[in-house]
């Protein structure tokens, strides 16, 4: 990526705009404007078209159903030379002329979503997804019961067998950049304390899977996760969750047999950051269309047991996640490799490779409502929220390393601000936004110092 200072990126930004001032007399066409074949929108979001001329074409688009949304507004420029081109039609497609070649800054709003801002683009058709605003599809709750828990062996004198809870979420960055913080939902027993496995687990009402981690150890003493020291010994599973939001629900999880599952070992490659104080590697599955990284075992380990691809994981890919982290959700770094075919029985042992982990963004605060961002990768994206619940999404492409929240967007201060960088080189004629997904090995993800008034 190539550095440049945030002085040349600001005259690059607002040379931009001021062209764009000058030569935007007219306003955006609607649903009269004939669209060629590279002027089509792309699903779920991203830049086509070929390079920028003298008209950009904006799609707005929602970010779950990639649907168009229509009368979203439509700005060009950042801070206070932000000026309203038009809104979308009922296609949600703006055209805006007079464009003269400049890479603009375009931001896209919509009742009901978080704000969205692009720059700096230089396609000719930029599709812009943008999110509902409640992102959650509300919580539900599950009661959980795992019949032959109880039945099992009795763990080795002095340890402690635990099974340990996680769920599945839609594949999207969400669920990418989800971190493990705070107590995770746990059985418990050992050999003088045995017990049912039965439990109430509240989770987002489109998760589909719950994976429960069985495994033995030492635990420390102590009711801390972060100092436990287990081996994995078996997995607990239920699938095809048709969950209510706000309702309760009953499912079985099912513990596999052992000739229904293999293990796999994780090796990471390259060093971390000084601050990173744990290293976790932690596999993941693609199942339904759904992501599910495994809940830690506490110490760093490499060795874990998956399901083999029979029966209903006949289509089952697996994942490597290494993180490296503080414990918290504050600051860590993720690298992953993904897609990798799960082994057909249990006596064939698989070796997953993730690489090093980036090194952390940092954003700061310039002056109201400008920011500052710094990062060793190729895109990075500022996720800013007011303390009334409004948010902006601001994707930074290269070299832009400045940004100013457009005038008239967010009507109150930002007072939570993070970062995520993700180690991707992109086309910028030509990019996906489901490519973050489904392409980047690395993600960093850092919250601003609290931005406080």
């Amino acid at each position: 990526m190539l550095h440049r200072g945030v002085r040349t990126v600001k005259k690059s930004i607002r040379s931009g705009m001021w062209a764009a001032a000058g030569a935007l007399a007219l306003l955006g066409c609607g649903d009269g404007d004939h669209l060629s074949g590279s002027s089509a929108q792309v699903p779920g979001g991203g830049l086509s078209g070929g390079p920028l001329a003298d008209t950009l074409t904006v799609f707005a688009v929602d970010a779950d159903s990639g649907k168009p949304l229509p009368s979203a507004t439509v700005r060009l420029g950042a801070g206070a030379q932000a000026h309203i081109v038009g809104q979308t039609s009922n296609s949600g497609r703006l055209t805006v002329p007079g464009i003269a070649g400049e890479p603009q800054f375009v931001t896209v709003t919509a009742p009901g979503y978080a704000a969205a801002s692009w720059g700096l683009i230089s396609a000719a058709v930029a599709t812009i997804p943008l999110e509902v605003m409640d992102a959650v599809p509300g919580m539900a709750d599950v009661i959980l019961t795992m019949p032959g828990w109880d039945a099992m062996p009795d763990p080795p004198e002095g340890k402690v067998r635990m099974a340990r809870f996680a769920f599945s979420r839609p594949s999207g960055l969400a669920a990418l950049e989800a971190t493990a913080d705070g107590p995770l939902p746990e059985c418990r027993e050992s050999s003088l304390a045995r017990s049912t496995c039965s439990m109430k687990l509240t989770v987002p009402a489109d998760a589909t899977t719950v994976m429960a981690v069985i495994a033995e150890g030492d635990d420390a003493g102590t009711a801390e996760a972060s100092d436990d020291v287990f081996t994995m010994t078996g997995i607990g599973i239920v699938t095809n969750l048709k969950l209510r939001a706000w309702a309760t629900s009953t499912a079985t999880v099912t513990l596999l047999d052992p000739t229904q599952t293999a293990h796999a070992t994780i090796a990471q490659h390259g060093p971390s950051s000084d601050i990173f104080q744990e290293v976790v590697g932690v596999p993941g599955i693609t199942l339904d269309q759904q992501l599910l990284l495994f809940p830690p075992l506490g110490s760093p380990s490499s060795t874990f047991l998956v399901p083999t691809a029979r029966g209903a994981f006949a289509d089952l890919k697996l994942w490597a996640v290494g993180t490296a982290g503080n414990g918290t959700a504050s600051d860590w770094s993720r690298s992953y490799e993904r897609g990798v075919p799960a082994p057909l029985d249990s006596g064939t042992p698989l070796t997953l490779s993730t690489s090093g982990f980036l090194g952390l963004p940092t954003v700061s605060e310039l002056a109201p409502a400008r920011y500052t961002v710094s990062s060793n990768t190729a895109l990075n994206r500022l996720e800013l929220t007011t303390p009334d619940g409004q948010e902006l999404n601001a994707l930074l492409f290269p070299p832009q390393t400045e940004f100013e929240i457009p005038a008239g967007v967010l009507a109150g201060h930002p007072t939570d601000v993070s970062i995520e960088a993700f180690d991707w080189e992109f086309d910028p004629h030509s990019f996906e936004f489901q490519d973050l997904i489904g392409r980047t090995p690395r993600i960093a993800y850092a919250q601003a110092e609290p931005l406080a008034r």
